[in-house]
This record gives structure tokens, C-alpha cells and sequence, in this order.
């Protein structure tokens, strides 16, 4: 996608917007108090990873819980909501391959289940409930393309473009067949991604820091200069944005040509979220989550300050489930009891509890929620009276 100027001053215009009902607010999506009619619910699907799952989030802050409350205002019916989204998610992946750490807190890293698997246990869910989602959220394949390879400087283009390619185009049209296949008539709508850094990244010596530390074992990240580090992570960016973008649109254009089920409007829609350079890590305006001192306008200096000072505890997350989040890592990733722990399998258990202890970073932000949540509010009010989910009061629903 072309961020043009037109769609910079729109999401301006909206961020605006956002920002005056974020300060009324409080940020909070409270619907806890809103009495609506609970016999006759409409059901929503969450599926996804840890974009979808809310990172970092209290749970009314949440793009989800925020959908769900407006729905509800709209519908004047209840909205029940079964979220089976989780960090760490990938699309598919193969039993062998799968971690020996187990956690029921979705804040906590974990490519298992897998999001096919999220959408087994759902099946399994509503056909116990006899009931089917109407509405269907869902996402995936940036833990499949791997953080790592968007991290790394050295990552190749190509290998980038060709990965984003299969697991956004490819194995996320087989997903989306299978949940339209699944729940014939249910509307899915699958949101982008973003960006994760651009050039109005800040550029200091505590990011800068942060960057080597993050590609210190690639051979040739370690050749280069601060200039070109930075410069090659800009490029990766912007170029699993493009691609991403691109590759989740053409699964959902293929999905929606093998057949709409008969519903008078596509059965799955695509949402693209745009943010701005602006809006991307630790730039001016960032939706996204930060390190708590790297939020703040202090100088580089300052901040390197800050480091030496506090050590990694300057590395703190600024969200706010960070700390019930660090509890859910030590007990998933804890040194097993009674077992002599291969130097290999300990090192690889620390990395994944590190990964996990900051595992908000360069997530969507209680702002970057809004957006989320305005954006999809846009499409569903075009959707809400073609696919009959208001109350009709003189006849039952039969779409549930």
C-alpha cells in the first residue's frame, strides 16, 4: 500500500477523533452496565495471534471487548464473545516441531495451538453450544514469516518477500477456507498488520543499543555500521508491510471467489489498518508499545544514563499487564525440577522467556486499539443490516 498524503491526513483526521473519545474515556471499553436483551446473543469469533489476542492489554482495552460493546449498542442485543487468539501463534505447523511449555495465559508466547488448531477447538465449541459465530475476527502468519527475520538486518529481501508470500497468501487462504467452510454463515473480517519501523524511528543510543544486541549473531549484522543496520531494518520493514498487505488481500479475494455461500455480501472481508511512519516503534506518534524510559523525551544520554543506572530494569515494557505477564513467563519457562538441563535446551529456555518477558514491544498500544476498532467498526456498519444481526422484534433471528 501507498501511504499517500490523502490517507495521511484522513488518519490524522481520525487519530484526532480517537484521541478526544480516548480522553473522555479513560481508554476504558466499559459495557459491563449496558442492559441489553441476553436471550438471544449474537456470537463472536476471535482467532488469531498476539495482534488479534490484545498484547499487552487490559482486557477492556482491547480492540475485541471494544467491537463487542459497540456491537451491543448497536444491536441492542447481547454480544457473547469466545476469544481463542493467543501470543505466539502460527497457522500451521508440525507436531515434532511443537514447544514442551504449556500455558493457559494467551500473554505468554506459544506457537501451539496453532490458529487451524484454534479453529478445531471452536467447532468443537459451538457445535457443544449449538450454536455458530456470526461474526469472526481473525488474523495471522507474521509468527510463521518469524520476528526474528523482521529483526535481523541481514535477513535477504527476497527470502522475506517469498515467505510472506506463502504463509499471508497461501496457508492463510487454506485457513480462511476452512473456517467459511466451517461456519458457512458467518461474516470473517482479517485485519493487516503495520509497519514496525520507518525513519522517524527515534534514533538513539538506547535503541541503538537495543539493535545490536538483537543482531549480535549474525555475521554479517555485526559488519555493518549503526547507518546501515538501521537502514536495512527500515527496508525489511517496509517490505513485509507491502508484501503482508498484498498477500492477505489476495487470500481473501481467492477465498471469496470459490463461492459466498449464498449470503448477499462477501463472506470474508479484508481490513487494513494504516499507520503511518509516524505511528510505527518508538517514532513520535507510535500506536505501538515502548520501553518505559524509551517512551519518554529524554536524550540518548540520558537514557544510557538510565540503563547503567537501573540496569535491564530500564528495559521494562510500558504496558500495563507486564507485570501479571513476567509471573506467567517464570512459571511456563521455569528450570525443570529434577532434570539435568542441557546447555543447548537452557539457553533456548532463557531466550523464550526473554522474548516472553517483553513480548508487548511493537504492539498496538491503547491508541493503536482505537484504530484497530475503528477501522473495523467502519466495515461492520456497512455489514450490520445486510447480514440481519439487529433484533427484529417481530420475527426471530436465525443467523446466531
Amino acid at each position: 500500500m501507498i501511504f499517500n498524503s490523502a490517507n495521511k491526513t484522513a488518519l490524522h483526521f481520525l487519530c484526532l477523533l480517537v484521541f478526544i473519545a480516548f480522553s473522555a474515556s479513560a481508554a476504558f471499553a466499559d459495557c459491563l452496565n449496558k442492559r441489553v436483551p441476553d436471550n438471544d446473543p449474537l456470537h463472536m469469533l476471535v482467532l488469531g495471534d498476539s495482534v488479534m489476542w490484545g498484547q499487552g492489554l487490559r482486557e477492556e482495552e482491547k480492540f475485541s471487548s471494544r467491537v463487542k460493546c459497540w456491537l451491543e449498542e448497536k444491536l441492542n442485543r447481547s454480544v457473547s464473545v469466545h476469544v481463542e487468539a493467543h501470543s505466539g501463534a502460527v497457522i500451521s505447523g508440525a507436531p515434532a516441531a511443537r514447544l514442551e511449555f504449556v500455558t493457559s495465559d494467551g500473554e505468554v508466547n506459544n506457537s501451539s495451538p496453532t490458529i487451524n488448531e484454534q479453529l478445531d477447538h471452536a467447532i468443537g465449541f459451538y457445535q457443544n453450544s449449538h450454536t455458530s459465530p456470526a461474526l469472526i475476527l481473525m488474523n495471522g502468519c507474521i509468527n510463521d514469516v518469524g520476528v526474528k527475520n523482521l529483526l535481523s538486518a541481514s535477513t535477504p529481501l527476497e527470502s522475506l518477500r517469498a515467505q510472506a508470500q506463502k504463509s499471508c497468501g497461501d496457508d492463510m487462504q487454506l485457513l480462511l477456507q476452512r473456517a467459511k467452510n466451517s461456519f458457512p454463515q458467518s461474516q470473517v473480517l482479517v485485519t493487516s498488520y503495520y509497519p514496525i519501523v520507518s525513519l522517524l524511528t527515534d534514533d538513539n543510543a538506547f535503541l541503538r543499543l537495543l539493535v545490536k544486541k538483537l543482531n549480535s549473531q549474525g555475521p554479517e549484522a555485526r559488519r555493518m555500521t549503526d547507518k546501515e543496520m538501521r537502514q536495512r531494518l527500515i527496508a525489511i520493514s517496509a517490505e513485509w508491510y507491502k508484501t503482508s498487505t498484498a498477500s492477505l488481500l489476495d487470500a481473501v479475494r481467492k477465498t471469496n471467489a470459490a463461492g459466498n455461500g449464498g449470503t448477499p455480501t462477501p463472506q470474508v472481508e479484508f481490513i487494513e489498518i494504516q499507520f503511518g511512519p509516524e505511528h510505527v516503534f518508538a517514532a513520535p506518534d507510535s500506536l505501538l508499545w515502548n520501553f518505559m524510559f524509551a517512551s519518554t523525551n529524554a536524550s540518548g544520554f540520558a537514557k544510557i544514563v538510565v540503563l547503567l543506572s537501573f540496569g535491564t530494569a530500564a528495559y521494562k515494557a510500558n504496558d500495563h499487564v507486564r507485570e501479571s505477564r513476567i509471573k506467567s513467563c517464570e512459571q511456563t519457562y521455569k528450570k525443570p525440577k529434577g532434570i539435568k538441563e542441557e546447555k543447548q535446551k537452557k539457553q533456548a529456555r532463557e531466550d523464550l522467556f526473554l522474548i516472553c518477558r517483553y513480548a508487548s514491544l511493537g504492539h498496538p498500544n491503547q491508541m493503536g486499539a482505537l484504530i484497530y476498532t475503528e477501522a473495523i467498526k467502519g466495515r461492520l456498519l456497512q455489514l450490520i443490516d445486510k447480514a440481519g444481526w439487529k433484533r427484529n422484534n417481530e420475527s426471530r433471528l436465525t443467523l446466531n
